[in-house]
């Protein structure tokens, strides 16, 4: 530290005040305004870790941290809204009529044929392990999906994937479900075109080398759309009867938490059980609301939401939005109205950058931010019932690049009574679902840029 002992006091006054300022101007997290450094903008090309150990890792399927990283290609922000659309209008046409029955799993179960939201549109990645002996498979991510299915050989009509086929047959932990079907067929049909169809089988499922589980029910497919990349399937997380967590409630207590990274370069993770508890219990908490019409999904009550200076209040909309909270949305859709207030504030505050063409129609508020040292952002809280969640500076902002930053939400025309809460906006949050409390936690994640 700086020895001022032979300063004269009034330069030492001057010296402090610069220095009190320098910190303000790169510290501030008021309400009002956040200074995000124009570096961390930019995502780095090598993998940054900040799972330590923790539980499963969580990765940007297109990153570098991907595990498809041999099939990786240069971001196609094209391609992942297009994804997003069709995710959102599946929940949306989802949201208007009661989704088909679930049914139980375990003895004498009739399990499903269903539809759900579309899970090719979810960015994340985690890999786990099936059969004896092991197959690492890498699979979608996603809360807003029941089942849990990879493509398995033989398969007549299956896309291009980066690991290995699973083959049941190799397997010595393999068996057949016992249901009231005679083959136990699956087929899920998305609301956006692509759907998965094969039967269950039930056999090995490894986590970590400590939680395995026998003869957890997946489905095993063999007629897919090409939806799905270069993924092996789709890990189902959602709260329904026939999931992951509910298969494995035994020894988790149907507890899970996720951090989702601020950055593709970087990599989160998914925790389950004590390991959650013990890596994101906070007391910042809000009730997780069951809807019998769709089980799946993770609804919560959002109340409002401040931007800036303002504070928009959902409740007062007429009807007032449900809200989910899903991991396969890319970006938050809102109620036209309240997206075109955060719309305006978003303006307001970035008024002293020049204006970049719309990145899409979705995101049409966009700046030009080159050879800019640090950016003025303003705050976005997140105002549930019984809590409120300041949001990373990260998750205002989508960048494509630093001539075109643009406001990462959009409206939800087709269902202005439906709010979703995308990934985006969860980076660098904990989120803990403790679904035998019916409730969700927030903290600070430890999965940073």
């Amino acid at each position: 530290m700086a020895n001022y002992t032979f300063l004269h006091p009034l330069l030492l006054l001057l010296v402090l005040l610069f220095a009190s300022h320098e910190v303000e101007k790169r510290y501030a997290w008021g309400r009002e305004l956040v200074h995000l450094e124009a570096i961390s903008l930019t995502p780095a090309t090598t993998c940054k870790d900040h799972t330590n150990g923790r539980g499963l890792t969580l990765a940007h399927r297109q990153g570098p941290c991907s595990p498809l990283a041999a099939n990786r290609q240069s971001r196609d922000s094209g391609l992942i809204f297009l994804r997003d659309q069709s995710r959102v209008h599946s929940m949306n046409v989802l949201g208007e009529s009661p989704a088909l029955p679930t049914g139980d799993h375990g003895e004498n179960a009739r399990l499903p044929i269903r539809g759900g939201a579309a899970p090719g549109a979810g960015e994340f990645v985690v890999t786990v392990g099936l059969g004896t002996p092991k197959v690492d498979l890498t699979l979608i991510f996603d809360t807003g999906s029941d089942i849990t299915w990879t493509q398995c050989e033989p398969c007549p009509n299956c896309y291009h994937q980066q690991d290995p086929m699973f083959e049941p047959s190799k397997s010595t932990t393999y068996s057949d479900p016992q249901c009231t079907e005679s083959d136990c067929p699956y087929s899920i049909e998305y609301a956006d075109g692509s759907h998965s169809s094969g039967y269950y089988i039930q056999d090995l499922l490894t986590l970590t080398p400590e939680y395995q589980f026998p003869n957890f029910i997946f489905g095993c497919s063999q007629n897919n759309s090409h939806n799905f990349g270069v993924t092996a399937g789709v890990l189902g997380l959602g709260q329904g009867r026939t999931s992951l967590i509910s298969h494995i409630s035994s020894q988790f207590s149907n507890i899970f938490c996720y951090c989702i990274p601020g950055s593709e370069s970087s990599n989160g993770y998914l925790l389950f059980g004590m390991e959650a508890l013990r890596n994101c219990q906070t007391k910042n908490t809000t009730p997780l609301i069951i809807d019998q019409n769709n089980p799946s999904y993770y609804y919560v009550n959002l109340v409002g939401i401040a931007f800036g200076n303002q504070t928009f209040s959902l409740s007062s909309e007429s009807p007032p939005p449900r809200t989910i909270i899903d991991s396969g949305t890319t970006i938050t859709r809102l109620p036209p109205s309240i997206y075109s207030a955060i719309q305006t504030e978003f303006a307001n505050y970035m008024s002293n950058y020049p204006v970049a063409d719309p990145l899409t129609k979705l995101m049409d508020t966009c700046y030009d931010l080159r050879g800019q040292e640090n950016v003025n952002l303003p705050e976005m809280v997140l105002q549930f019932e019984n809590t409120d969640v300041r949001l990373d500076p990260s998750a205002v902002v989508w960048r494509e690049s630093d001539a075109q930053v643009c406001l990462a939400v959009a409206p939800n025309r087709k269902r202005p009574d439906l709010v979703i809460i995308g990934s985006v906006q969860q980076q660098n949050l904990n989120i803990l679902y403790n679904i035998q409390d019916n409730k969700v936690e927030f903290g600070n994640g430890g999965c940073g840029n």
